[in-house]
C-alpha cells in the first residue's frame, strides 16, 4: 500500500522503530520500521576487528564494513569502520561499553538521540509531507513529499485534537480536576478515574496539554491507577507499556543560576505538552514548538521539553550526518594555552558603554539584527574554522585568530537559512499588517500570530547558539571561536559609535548590540539613514527599534551614582512603554506591587515629555498611597502578596535563616520537598520575629488567619515606586518617612 500523509510520532520500542503517520483521509497509521543504527570506530585495525567480535559475542553488532568519512576538526577523509548494531534497543546501550577502549579508539555518531537519529538518515522530520509504502503495519520505505522543506512555507498540519487537563484544587486528599476538549467542559470534585476513561476514548485527543503535569499531575493519576487497579489508555500504542512513578527530576546549574526540570511524562503515539515544563512553548506556543521540532528534527514531545540550543545543535548533527562528517563521541579539542595578557586581550565579551543618568528627550535606541549569528555566518566563525591548521590570515580582531578560507564551518551553514527563515517570518507579518490592518493581524489565532510565534522560536535558537559555542560540553563548542566573535562584536559597536558621531548623534548609552542615540530635532528618515550607513559599513543589518518621546536610565541600588547598563523605561512616540530591570518585571516581587507599579507606568505614559512626565508624580504618589493604604487595612488577596524565589539547594543545606530558607524548610517538614532550581511561593509574616517559624509561611500551607509584614511589604512598594521617581529627588526613605 503507498499513501500520502504527515508524520505525527516516532519512538524506538524493543527492536524497531514505531511510526505514526496520519493519512490525507485523517486516519493515523502506526508503522514498524526494523531500524539498524550504525555508528563508527577509527584506530588500528586488529583493535577494531577485536571491537566488533566483542559487540558481535553481546549480540550487539549484526555486521560491519570499512568506509571513509570526514574528520571533523581536518576536514580530512579518514578511513573508519561502520559498525551496524541489531537495534534501536542495543544503540542506546553503546556508551555503556564502549569507555574501556577509548584509549585505543575513536568513536563517532554513537550517542545520538535514536530517533533523531532516525530522523536525519531518513531525510523526514515531524509533522512533515512525506510518501509511505507498506504492507500492512510494516514499513518498507518512507521519504519526503517531492517538494516538502522545512524551509518553505508549510503546508498547515491537520487540525489536532486538544484535551486540556488541569488540578484545580491540589490541596487536600481529594484534589479537583478539570477536562475541556472540543466546548466540553468538566470538573470532578472526586477524581473518577472511570470518566477519565470514557472521556479519552471518547474524544481521542491528539494532544494533551497540562498545567504542571510531569511534576504532578501524572504521578497523581498514575499513583491512582496503581492503588485502584485501573489502567488509563494515555497511549495509542497497542504494545503493553510499563510507566514508572516519577516524581522527582533533575536539577542543574547553568549561567550562574540552579534550574529544575520535572521528569518528563511522555505518551506514545499522543502528545502530552506540560505548559508549565516547556520553555519553548511558553515563549512561542504550540507554533513554536512544531517549528523547532521541524527544524531541529526532533520528536515534538522531546522538543517541548528540550532547549532551544539543544535544537541548534541537533541541527548541526544533521548537517554533519547530511555531509558525511564524522560525529565526535567525547570533545577532542581543549582550549590552547594562553597567558595572562592573551586572556586579557580575549576574554571580554560584549562592550557596554555605561548610560548617562537621567531623564532624556529626542533619544532613538537602534539594533543590530541577530548580530551575534550574522557575525558567525559572515565571518565564517566555527570551531573547526577558527585557528585552522592550514591559513594564516590572524583576521580576527585584537586577539589575531586565524579564520579558514578553504572550507564554510557547520556552524555557519546551519545558521544562514535560520536567519534567512526568520528574516521571511518577519517579512510575513510586517505584510499582513499591511494587507489585513494591524488589530485584525495581531489578534490571537491569526495567520500574523503564527508567524510571530514561529520567528520569536527562531529568536530563542540564535540567542543560544552563541553561547553553545564557547560551552565546554558543547559537542561543536570551541572557546577561541566563541571569543572571535565577540571581538568582531566589539569592533562592529564602536565602528556604529563612530558612525553616529560622525553624523551628530550623541551616544548615551550603548550595550552588545544596541545604541541609545540622541540629537536635537532628531527626526525618523534621518535615523533609518543612518541604519543603511551602518549596515553597510558594518556588514549587519542595523534597525531601528523606535524613537522614545522620553526614556530614564536608572542609577544602581546600591550607588546613586553608579549607572546600570540594563535598568531602564521609556515612552516610544507610538505609546509603547519599554522596561528592562523594574520590579514589575521581576518574580521575586509579589504581585500586589508588580500591579501597582503597573499603574504608576501606565499613568506615566501619558506623558509626552521629561515636563509632563514631572507634571505625573502627584498622580503616582497616589498609588503609592492608595496601595499602602490597603496594606495596612489587610484587605487584601493573599496571594498577591506571596514571593516567588528560586532555591539553589536542598532545603535542609542552607546554613543561614533566610525567609526562602525557612519556607522551603517549611514545605520539607511537611513532606513537600521542593528541589533545587525549583520555584517556591511564601507570605512574609513578621520577617523580624525572634520565632523563625513565624517569620514566613510558604505557600500552600498558608492560613486565611496568617497576617502579613505591612513593614516589609511597604518597603518593596516604596523601591518599586522609587525607581520611577528617583530621578525628581524621591528615595525610599523619604517615601516612608513621608507616608508615616
Amino acid at each position: 500500500m503507498e499513501f500520502q500523509g504527515w508524520l505525527f510520532d516516532l519512538y524506538p520500542l524493543d527492536s524497531v522503530m514505531i511510526l505514526w503517520v496520519r493519512g490525507e483521509d485523517g486516519r493515523l497509521h502506526r508503522l514498524q520500521d526494523p531500524f539498524q543504527p550504525r555508528f563508527y570506530a577509527e584506530g588500528k585495525k586488529g583493535t577494531l576487528l577485536s571491537l566488533f567480535r566483542f559487540l558481535q559475542e553481546r549480540r550487539f553488532a549484526s555486521g560491519y564494513q570499512w568506509i571513509r568519512k570526514r574528520e571533523f576538526w581536518s576536514g580530512e577523509e579518514i578511513e573508519v569502520m561502520e559498525i551496524e548494531i541489531v537495534s534501536p534497543e542495543r544503540y542506546t546501550q553503546l556508551p555503556r561499553l564502549l569507555p574501556p577502549w577509548e584509549e585505543r579508539l575513536n568513536f563517532y555518531n554513537c550517542d545520538i538521540p535514536v530517533a533523531q537519529l532516525y530522523l536525519y538518515e531518513k531525510g523526514v522530520f515531524p509533522t512533515g509531507r512525506c510518501r509511505v509504502e507498506c504492507e500492512e503495519s510494516c514499513l518498507i520505505q518512507i521519504h519526503p513529499d517531492p517538494g516538502e522543506s522545512v524551509w518553505e512555507e508549510d503546508e498547515p498540519f491537520p487540525d489536532l485534537r486538544v484535551m486540556e487537563l488541569l488540578i484545580v484544587n491540589q490541596n487536600g486528599s481529594n484534589p479537583s480536576l478539570g477536562i475541556e476538549c472540543e466546548g466540553y467542559r468538566e470538573e470532578m470534585d472526586v477524581l473518577d478515574i472511570e470518566e477519565i476513561v470514557r472521556l479519552l476514548r471518547h474524544f481521542d485527543p491528539d494532544v494533551i496539554l497540562t498545567e504542571d503535569g510531569d511534576a504532578s499531575l501524572f504521578p497523581l493519576l498514575l499513583s491512582l491507577e496503581k492503588r485502584w487497579k485501573r489502567s488509563i489508555p494515555w497511549d495509542r500504542e497497542p504494545h503493553p507499556l510499563q510507566r514508572s512513578i516519577r516524581s522527582e527530576g533533575r536539577s542543574y546549574f547553568s549561567y550562574g543560576r540552579t534550574y529544575y526540570q520535572a521528569p518528563a511524562h511522555l505518551l506514545f503515539g499522543r502528545w502530552h505538552i506540560d505548559r508549565r515544563n516547556s520553555f519553548v512553548y511558553g515563549e512561542s506556543g504550540m507554533e513554536g514548538v512544531i517549528e523547532l521540532a521541524r527544524l531541529a528534527k526532533i520528536p515534538v514531545q522531546r522538543m517541548a521539553r528540550t532547549s532551544p540550543g539543544t535544537a541548534i545543535t541537533s541541527m548541526q548533527l544533521d548537517r554533519a550526518f547530511q555531509e558525511g562528517i564524522l560525529i565526535p563521541w567525547r570533545k577532542g579539542e581543549p582550549e590552547r594555552f594562553k597567558s595572562a595578557w592573551d586572556l586579557l586581550v580575549s576574554d571580554k565579551g560584549g562592550l557596554v558603554f555605561q548610560p548617562k543618568l537621567g531623564v532624556f528627550e529626542e533619544v532613538a535606541e537602534i539594533d543590530f539584527t541577530s548580530m551575534y549569528p550574522t557575525i558567525m555566518v559572515l565571518h565564517n566563525i566555527s570551531p573547526e574554522t577558527v585557528l585552522c591548521r592550514c591559513c594564516e590570515n590572524h583576521r580576527v580582531p585584537e586577539v589575531g585568530y586565524t579564520i579558514c578560507e578553504k572550507r564554510e564551518g557547520i556552524v555557519p551553514k546551519t545558521l544562514k537559512p535560520i536567519l534567512k527563515r526568520r528574516a521571511w517570518l518577519k517579512g510575513r507579518m510586517k505584510a499582513y499588517d499591511h494587507e489585513m490592518g494591524i488589530g485584525e493581524g495581531k489578534a490571537e489565532g491569526g495567520k500574523r500570530e503564527i508567524y510571530n510565534r514561529k520567528q520569536t522560536a527562531l529568536k530563542w535558537m540564535l540567542v543560544t547558539c552563541f553561547g553553545y559555542l564557547g560551552y565546554r560540553n558543547a559537542r561543536f563548542g570551541r572557546i577561541e571561536a566563541h571569543e572571535a566573535v565577540t571581538a568582531f562584536g566589539r569592533e562592529k559597536l564602536l565602528r556604529a559609535k563612530e558612525i553616529c558621531e560622525e553624523e551628530g548623534f550623541e551616544l548615551l548609552h550603548a550595550i552588545t548590540d544596541s545604541l541609545w542615540i540622541q540629537k536635537r530635532g532628531l527626526k525618523e528618515e534621518e535615523v533609518l539613514e543612518l541604519c543603511e550607513r551602518i549596515s553597510k559599513a558594518t556588514g549587519v543589518t542595523m534597525t531601528l527599534e523606535g524613537i522614545y518621546q522620553w526614556i530614564a536610565f536608572l542609577p544602581s541600588k546600591g550607588n546613586r551614582e553608579s549607572p546600570v547598563a540594563n535598568r531602564y523605561f521609556g515612552l516610544f512616540k507610538d505609546g509603547k512603554l519599554k522596561a528592562r530591570g523594574l520590579a514589575f518585571r521581576r518574580t521575586d516581587v509579589p504581585p500586589l506591587i508588580q500591579k501597582a507599579q503597573i499603574q504608576m507606568l501606565e499613568i506615566l505614559s501619558e506623558a509626552k515629555n521629561v515636563e509632563e512626565y514631572r507634571s505625573k508624580v502627584p498622580e503616582v504618589l497616589e498609588i503609592f498611597l492608595e496601595t499602602e493604604m490597603r496594606l495596612k487595612s489587610g484587605k487584601i488577596d493573599q496571594e498577591d502578596l506571596l514571593i516567588s524565589k528560586r532555591i539553589s539547594q536542598e532545603p535542609s543545606a542552607y546554613k543561614v535563616d533566610s525567609l526562602t530558607a525557612l519556607a522551603a524548610q517549611q514545605l520539607e517538614d511537611v513532606g513537600m520537598p521542593p528541589h533545587p532550581g525549583e520555584r517556591i511561593r511564601y507570605l512574609i509574616r513578621d520577617g523580624a520575629s525572634k520565632d523563625k517559624s513565624q517569620r514566613v509561611r510558604a505557600f500552600p500551607l498558608v492560613r486565611p488567619e496568617d497576617p502579613h509584614d505591612v513593614k516589609k511589604y511597604q518597603e518593596m512598594l516604596a523601591k518599586a515606586t522609587e525607581e520611577l521617581l528617583i530621578h525628581f529627588g524621591y528615595d525610599t526613605t523619604q517615601l516612608l518617612e513621608n507616608s508615616s
